[in-house]
């Protein structure tokens, strides 16, 4: 990955993002591949509210399907830090595919990690909310003394009534409890 990274900060321009900025809204259509190289990126959309999709931390190309499709990004992208970005442009990436098989294959690998998290996304949807906070909190369970319930419902893209319509559920069935507004699981569950 190294060597990647050489190359494509020879074939690149480098760009510094401040926290909260925009890379791309939603709907623009690509000009050039984004490649992440510090920082973290929220991808979201917004319908009635604003859904956090995935975060990126670098090193990470950046919407690579919509850049290779010459397609509208499907979703909006924001620097939750600082970044540091390398911008390529689209017929650069393309004489360099061509040029270097090996990183036409690494760009596929990322590709594959999308479809990784889409995959996710859709098993997620088809889980009732108590199947997908308990999987949260079984998976994060390290974490959950420093966790706030309203970071949890972030997220997990819920409402913070949701979420604790549902936590006073799981306490009934004996799975959670919460002790000055942090959450615990039971050893039973």
């Amino acid at each position: 990955m190294q060597d990647y990274i050489k190359m494509l900060h020879r074939i690149g321009h480098k760009r510094f993002y401040n926290k909260d900025e925009i890379l791309f809204f939603e709907g623009e259509i690509p000009k050039k591949l984004l490649v992440l190289i510090d920082g973290e990126v929220r991808i979201y959309k917004n319908t009635n509210k604003e859904i956090t999709l995935h975060l990126i931390s670098g090193i990470s190309f950046i919407a690579e399907m919509p850049s290779l499709l010459n397609s509208p990004y499907p979703a909006s992208a924001i620097c939750k830090n600082d970044c540091e970005v390398l911008e390529i442009s689209l017929d650069t990436l393309r004489r360099q595919c061509i040029k270097n098989p090996d990183f036409c294959l690494s760009l596929i690998a990322s590709l594959c990690q999308k479809i990784k998290i889409l995959e996710s996304h859709i098993n997620n949807n088809s889980k009732t909310l108590k199947e997908k906070l308990m999987e949260f909190l079984q998976n994060h369970k390290d974490d959950l003394p420093m966790l706030t319930q309203r970071e949890i419902s972030q997220k997990l893209n819920i409402s913070p009534e949701s979420l604790s319509r549902t936590l006073k559920s799981l306490k009934k069935d004996g799975k959670v409890n919460t002790i000055k507004g942090k959450i615990l699981l039971s050893t039973i569950s």
